[in-house]
């Protein structure tokens, strides 16, 4: 009987081996995915081909390029002797059909599990809810992660794709290592992932999404960002990277930012190291009436002053002139985000809810775009500065 037995345990355990495994060799894992619109004499030339397959106009067409790491390749033993990395361009309407497209091109079938980056032209993004459509594949597709990267490219986006930074070994990880940086860079919004984006798009709240600029195919740089209208999900502005300053002092999100000051014609540098920004909202007179305040400390990085002294009447005056700025970009990003963009990307509907739940529900879809009532609102802004110490060899009175 034991004998038996330990025949039976013998042959099950041979049962329990992988039948489908796959070698990651024989996988293609696309790390990177950048979507353009066709060049004109490229869209005509698919278009004619496109109405003499199937005899119907196509509408729309784009390409998407998919950035494929080989795993033999980005082994660390040794150093790497070739790319670790192709990238192979499809044509068409879909996502979804683009990617079936490329297993009659390349042996391996394209596998998203490690999808990192994904880049949007500016200009299919003007237009419509494009974005909501551009990223549908990658959020519905169960081999999809939600922490993939969502950037707005200035340019084209297969750009950005073309050649790695020193150091890294692929221009998607080359991406998502710069991007870990924006703790340390004022001009840099947080990433922002797929997951992330599908909640904005869904709940249709205006949002802003890193930009990405590449460089001629061999840089790239993450700075700024594009504002979407959140009733259509369209792109309506940009952020430059003073612009987003300005928008992270306002939200109280401006950690570690540091802010060039003139005083009389010469520069200091303010590092801010702790701050933050209350929100009170009223509804008086038939009007909404928000009071932003702003509180900031931080250290004296860098002086342009010459010899100063190190008094509290000193101090003072550095402290009036880093309020003046931070107000004074406070108020022009405000205006912008209310005159151009008509776009509540602040997030300010959210104290509107709290605190007037009845009127909130009667103008949530007049809240943003031309007209709406966030371009109608009166916000006013204060700040208060605390500079804690020098930091530099100040003359002592």
């Amino acid at each position: 009987m034991l004998r038996k037995f330990f025949f039976l345990f013998v042959v099950l355990s041979l049962l329990t081996s992988c039948w489908d495994l796959t070698e990651i060799e024989e996988v293609g894992f696309v790390v990177a995915v950048a979507l353009d619109p066709l060049e004109k004499k490229d869209l005509e030339l698919f278009k004619e081909q496109f109405q003499k397959e199937t005899g119907m106009s196509p509408g729309h067409l784009y390409k998407t390029t998919y950035q494929v790491v080989i795993p033999g390749a980005t082994s660390e033993e040794g150093g790497a002797t070739e790319d670790a990395f192709f990238n192979i361009t499809s044509v068409g309407r879909t996502n979804f059909k683009m990617n079936r497209t490329i297993s009659t091109r390349r042996s391996r079938r394209p596998k998203y599990e490690h999808l990192k980056v994904i880049l949007i032209n500016e200009e299919l993004l003007k237009t419509g809810a494009m974005i909501g459509h551009l990223i549908d594949f990658y959020i519905r597709d169960h081999e999809m992660r939600r922490n993939a990267l969502v950037y707005i490219s200035k340019g084209a986006a297969n750009g950005s794709l073309q050649h790695k930074l020193p150091l890294e070994i692929m221009p998607a990880k080359s991406i998502r290592m710069v991007q870990e940086n924006y703790k340390a860079n004022h001009a840099m919004p947080p990433p922002k992932k797929i997951g992330d984006l599908a909640i904005d798009i869904i709940n249709e709240q205006s949002f802003i999404l890193p930009r990405i600029t590449p460089f001629e195919g061999i840089d790239f740089k993450i700075a700024g960002a594009g504002v979407f209208l959140g009733r259509t999900n369209e792109l309506v502005g940009w952020l430059g990277e003073m612009d987003y300053l300005a928008y992270s002092l306002v939200t109280g999100e401006a950690f570690n930012a540091i802010l060039e000051v003139d005083k009389d014609g010469k520069l200091f540098v303010l590092e801010i190291d702790t701050m933050g920004a209350i929100v009170n909202y009223q509804r008086k007179n038939d009007q909404d009436y928000f009071k932003i305040e702003i509180m900031t400390e931080g250290f004296l990085g860098e002086s342009w002053l010459g010899d100063i002294e190190l008094s509290e009447d000193m101090n003072e005056m550095l402290e009036i002139a880093v309020k003046e700025q931070i107000e004074h970009l406070a108020k022009n990003i405000i205006h912008k985000t209310q005159s151009e963009f008509h776009a509540d990307i602040f997030g300010l509907f959210k104290e509107v809810k709290q605190n007037n739940y009845r009127y909130w529900k009667g103008i949530e879809d007049n809240w943003d775009g031309e007209g709406g009532m966030f371009s109608k609102a009166t916000i006013d802004v204060s700040a208060k500065v605390k500079i804690r110490h020098y930091m530099t060899e100040e003359k002592v009175s």
